[in-house]
């Protein structure tokens, strides 16, 4: 599978070099599109080396080490773990795994884990001392980014300018050591200085020295990128940025904060599809790594290009309806037209043949009807998805927080999520309520309650019209036990005018409408 991967990856790439430069954009955009739509073979790919790594015996310390770096960008909570077997190692085991848990730390957000790790380190062997710094380094750098209070990032600043002369300290003591870091750093600092030609020109030779491609490639691509932000060529820097995100996809790394930038581009641009499938890949990847700074990041980009997605499905339908009632006037008329001149044979033959014609193109808009319907409704049940497993993971974090009652926010959010649903879902099926109340018995007919849009019932068979049948799956998506969903569907039957084992099928028919 491997070697099939690099295949394609060769072949595409060979193919964004031979095209003209003027369309160097739109051809890594549509390299990365189609890495996107490969993308599980990449991270297919990526885990058979764990697993592969794992297999391997005996299992040193040694190979733990190489399994959580091979983690670190794919997985953050298996990382973690792998590291964490390692804090009372002997060394140097134990000062990469501390070192490991940092790096971490500044990936998923949690510098202040990463700063009480700090002072657990103890003595630092000198053939590490260089990473560690680079390491300590880079959380201060990553907090400063992230907090917005003057004083603490001064003293942040204050801290990397003394973890900087310390770096360069520790190279030029172990000279000759490792240029690539030098040079990285050299970059960084340029930056800070306000000197983006200064950094190009060194970012220039630290691309030189990698392979195109690698993971090392992403995160130097991603810098080239910040570099062109500060030249104020946003051209350069949406190619540098698309090119770290291919490279990313092809090593299966899920930590990628180019690809979200990319999705926010060509959102800004206006291109909604590539938009929309860029961001789902992000959401798919934060959720998978599981770090919640770049899952709220990405999960906040992506609801607002879903909104945006969903209003163009909605006018693509409304131009699809003008058009097939155009049609079918159109059909009226020829029909009129057809009955009119049945006396005239020589012309039969033609009209019948446009007539046909008229059937097939009316064939076609309701195909395109239907699966816009088709598409709009997958969309819905995605975003339900990945709202209820949104919630769950915060309920986890409030509770591993030492939040008083899980359950109390658990049902906070979820009144949200219910509130959510019935605004979404009522925006596109605008009448649901007078039309499902209209299915069953006079007597038996439901009405929400004060402050509500919908009742459980009327969620239950919301989800229904959507597609999605299973007890269970309804039951897993609104919070209630499996029964209970059971229950409510026999009690909506039975109150059901006419069929009762006809009722579902009929909510299935209540139809778009704003």
């Amino acid at each position: 599978m491997s070697k099939r991967i690099t295949l394609i990856g060769l072949v595409l790439t060979l193919w964004v070099a031979s095209l003209p430069a003027k369309s160097t954009l739109d051809s890594l955009l549509t390299v990365y599109d189609s890495d996107v739509a490969q993308s599980d073979s990449y991270l297919s790919a990526h885990q058979h080396r764990i697993d592969s790594l794992k297999g391997i015996r005996p299992m040193t310390k040694a190979l733990q080490i190489r399994i959580a770096k091979e983690y670190q960008y794919f997985q953050s909570d298996s990382a973690r773990a792998w590291y964490m077997r390692l804090m009372n190692a002997e060394e140097p085991y134990r000062t990469q795994a501390y070192m490991g848990l940092v790096q971490l730390s500044s990936s998923i957000g949690k510098y202040a884990d990463g700063m009480i790790l700090l002072p657990e380190v103890g003595e630092i062997p000198d053939s590490l001392r260089v990473d560690w710094i680079e390491a300590v380094w880079r959380l201060h750098s990553e907090a400063r980014a992230a907090t917005e209070i003057p004083q603490l990032r001064a003293d942040l600043s204050a801290k990397i300018a003394l973890y900087y002369d310390s770096l360069l300290q520790e190279m030029d003591r172990q000279a000759p050591y490792n240029i690539d870091i030098r040079l990285r750093r050299e970059m960084l600092a340029a930056l800070d200085e306000d000197n983006p030609q200064k950094a190009l020109i060194i970012n220039d030779s630290i691309l030189s020295r990698i392979a195109e491609w690698s993971h090392p490639y992403a995160i130097e691509a991603y810098n080239r990128s910040t570099i062109y932000e500060r030249l104020g060529n946003n051209r350069k820097r949406m190619e540098w940025l698309t090119r770290s995100a291919i490279a990313d996809v092809r090593n299966g790394i899920t930590d990628n904060g180019s690809s979200w930038l990319v999705a926010g581009e060509c959102y800004a641009a206006g291109d909604l599809e590539l938009a929309h499938h860029f961001s789902d890949y992000s959401l798919t990847n934060a959720s998978f790594f599981n770090a919640p700074t770049r899952f709220i990041q990405t999960f906040a980009l992506g609801h607002e290009i879903g909104m945006s997605y969903d209003r163009k499905l909605k006018r693509y339908s409304m131009t699809l309806y003008i058009t097939i009632v155009a049609l079918a006037i159109a059909l009226v008329v020829m029909v009129l037209g057809i009955l009119f001149s049945r006396r005239q044979n020589y012309k039969l033959h033609a009209l019948n043949k446009e007539l046909k014609e008229l059937n097939e193109k009316l064939s076609t808009m309701n195909a395109k009807l239907q699966e816009a319907d088709k598409v709009k409704e997958q969309y819905i049940c995605r975003y339900l998805e990945v709202y209820n497993d949104y919630i769950r993971r915060l309920t986890t974090m409030a509770r591993r927080a030492g939040e008083k009652d899980p359950a109390a926010f658990m049902d906070y959010e979820m009144d949200n999520f219910y509130r959510s649903f019935d605004d979404t879902f009522l925006s596109l099926y605008g009448t649901f309520v007078q039309d499902f109340n209209e299915l069953l018995k006079p007597e038996a007919r439901v009405e929400p309650k004060p402050g509500e849009r919908m009742t459980i019932e009327m969620r239950i068979f919301a989800l229904i019209l959507l597609g999605i049948t299973s007890s269970a799956k309804i039951a897993d998506l609104l919070g209630y036990s499996p029964n209970t969903i059971s229950n409510y569907r026999v009690k909506m039957k039975n109150a059901a005018l006419g069929d009762r084992d006809s009722f579902e099928d009929r909510v299935r028919q209540i139809r778009y409408k704003v």
